[in-house]
């Protein structure tokens, strides 16, 4: 692991310290930006929307007071002057199937004045005398971000067209007069409603506010320059604008880059007097002085984190100096009282209050480690004699009574089987109990005395190749077969003569003795006992199962801990030392192999692996 100075860990976190209030502050800096500059002028190209749209509505308007001042046809000629319409007609009552206007058929159908825009063709363009059509052809440009078209012409022309019937004496309809505005190229119309909205400002020789009319897709009437710096007429709106406004009908507000710079826009559709969306129209401002007001806001941030860093990098470094120095006279008395020097002491007092009350910290421990130290040598000499006495106490005793034992082990097997005369059944069932008692105390015995063995580290190990059934498996199937008989316990061996494994026999058969005697003790009556072996690719498995209550997982690390036991419901009776298994996984870990257990529904696996040379 790397390692570094203290004092350079102050200034490294000092400067981390810095480096987050930057991040907070950049952070802030831009959700002001965000929030209240751009969010701003978000708002502000909502209402300009508004404004916009009340002055296009506002020509309807003028047409309507001009239009309703109408006496006779005479004035005609001074309304279109007057409202700088580009055509006015009158239709007579024997024209009226063929008109092609729905603003015209909306008014003779409701039989009230009408105004909205509406799509002139080209056909019913050249059929107005009073329009040359060529005049407001549009040469549709390339746009970036524009849907894919082949039309290169835009020869249809968006006007905006107000209709009054006329009615006789009789109260029908004997004409109507209707006339309009041709927006297609209406740069007066546009300047009209942009000096009314955004005064004619500019930034950096760019209309700070623009508003556009849409045919469609298509530019008719803007204010926008291109990069040629004329009006941008013939460039066309953005894919994503179209699907919402145009395909959908609703309005669009977000950030768009329009034609050549980027805008806060707001889209909404113009409908014609059939509620068809034809156009768009469309109000932005120009965003670069939003964004140059965030950075000159962000710059200022800036400077007072740099001072602010400055600063603190100036007191980080006066205040890890002050630290280091003393620190570093801790360190040295750290290492002398780690060498045992005691009586080393730091004479020098710091300025820092909570450095001095380390110091002196360090040298009240020493004192007290220097007693602890002294106290410890005793106790350990005690603890280790005392051990000594125990483990020689534990293998005395366990040696004698392995004597002792045997013999009355052997007096009781010899009177149990009739071998010193006949014996009556209440003698051979006290005899087979004491048998079964001395089995039991004779195992302990051998525990403790294998337990004395381990803890001194005279368990030594001595390997031989020798074949696991014949060898080792064969005896203690035999040994244990009584005493299962016992419980109805059928006992299954299944191994096989060739498998072979290098191992210490007389420590093996104490393995196996241990398993197959807590298979006995905690398996089911009646139930089954099964000893198994196979070669794997890290040696020689052997697994003894039992029929049995399963181990909970969290009692199974218990197991092969030194004198601890198990017990579960109905197994009170059961007898143990809890060294059992803790010897055996000592031996086979000290083979060089490992131990588990793996639970089933009906029983518990012992398992262990040596390997095979």
């Amino acid at each position: 692991m790397r390692t570094v100075r203290l004092k350079n860990i102050i200034l490294i976190h000092r400067f981390y310290a810095i480096l987050f209030l930057a991040a907070c502050f950049s952070v802030f800096g831009f959700f002001l930006v965000k929030k209240y500059i751009v969010g701003e002028a978000q708002r502000q190209v909502k209402n300009d929307l508004r404004t916009v749209r009340f002055g296009y509505q506002n020509q309807f308007a003028k047409m309507n007071v001009a239009f309703e001042m109408l006496v006779s046809e005479a004035d005609l000629d001074r309304i279109k002057q007057t409202l700088d319409l580009d055509y006015v007609k009158v239709v007579a009552r024997e024209d009226f199937d063929h008109i092609g206007s729905d603003v015209v058929r909306r008014a003779l159908d409701n039989r009230c004045a009408t105004q909205a825009p509406r799509i002139i063709p080209r056909a019913e363009l050249a059929a107005i005398k009073q329009i040359n059509e060529k005049e407001y052809a549009i040469d549709i440009q390339k746009t970036p971000k524009a849907r894919p078209t082949d039309k290169r012409i835009l020869e249809n022309v968006m006007a905006m067209e107000y209709a009054r019937p006329i009615f006789n004496r009789d109260g029908r309809i004997d004409r109507v007069v209707y006339g309009g505005k041709i927006i297609n190229k209406n740069e007066v119309l546009i300047d009209e409603i942009v000096n009314s909205v955004f005064e004619k400002r500019m930034y950096r020789s760019k209309p700070l506010g623009t508003v556009t009319i849409f045919q469609d897709d298509v530019r008719i009437a803007t204010n926008v320059l291109g990069p040629d710096k004329h009006r941008a007429v013939g460039t066309r709106v953005s894919q994503e604008v179209y699907q919402r406004v145009i395909e959908e009908g609703q309005r669009w507000y977000d950030r768009a880059f329009v034609v050549t710079d980027w805008y806060i826009t707001a889209y909404e559709p113009i409908r014609d007097v059939k509620g068809q969306v034809i156009g768009i129209l469309y109000v932005g401002i120009l965003e670069q002085p939003f964004m140059d007001m965030g950075r000159e806001i962000f710059m200022v941030f800036l400077v007072i984190i740099l001072l602010t860093s400055l600063l603190a990098g100036g007191l980080s470094i006066v205040l890890a100096k002050r630290i280091h120095r003393p620190l570093t006279k801790v360190v040295r008395l750290t290492r002398e009282i780690a060498d045992g020097k005691w009586d080393s002491k730091v004479d020098e007092q710091t300025p820092i209050v909570e450095l001095n009350e380390l110091i002196d910290s360090f040298h009240h421990m020493a004192e007290r480690l220097e007693q602890r130290e002294n106290s410890l040598a005793v106790s350990k000499k005690k603890l280790e004699d005392l051990n000594k006495d125990y483990l020689e106490l534990v293998g005395f005793v366990s040696h004698e009574l392995k004597g002792i034992l045997s013999s009355i082990v052997l007096n009781t097997y010899l009177l149990s089987n009739k071998v010193l005369g006949e014996i009556n059944q209440k003698q051979a069932t006290t005899l087979h109990s004491m048998a079964r008692n001395l089995d039991y105390l004779s195992a302990t015995v051998r525990n403790f005395l294998n337990l004395s063995r381990i803890e001194k580290g005279e368990l030594a190990i001595n390997k031989i190749q020798l074949p696991l059934k014949a060898g080792i498996c064969q005896e203690a199937l035999e040994a244990f077969g009584h005493q299962a008989q016992d419980k109805g316990m059928a006992i299954e061996a299944d191994i096989s003569d060739e498998i072979c494994l290098a191992a210490d026999p007389e420590l093996m058969q104490i393995v196996i003795n241990n398993l197959l005697s807590n298979a006995v003790k905690y398996g089911a009556h009646n139930g089954r006992i099964k000893v198994s072996a196979q070669s794997v690719e890290s040696g020689i498995m052997v697994e003894v199962y039992n029929d049995g209550r399963p181990i909970v997982a969290h009692d199974i690390e218990k197991l092969f801990k030194k004198f601890s036991r198990l017990t579960y419901e109905g197994m009170e009776k059961v007898k143990g030392t809890g060294v059992g298994l803790y010897i055996t996984k000592e031996i086979i870990e000290r083979h060089g192999g490992r131990i588990w257990i793996e639970t089933s529904k009906s029983g518990n696996y012992f398992k262990f692996v040596v390997p095979k040379a």
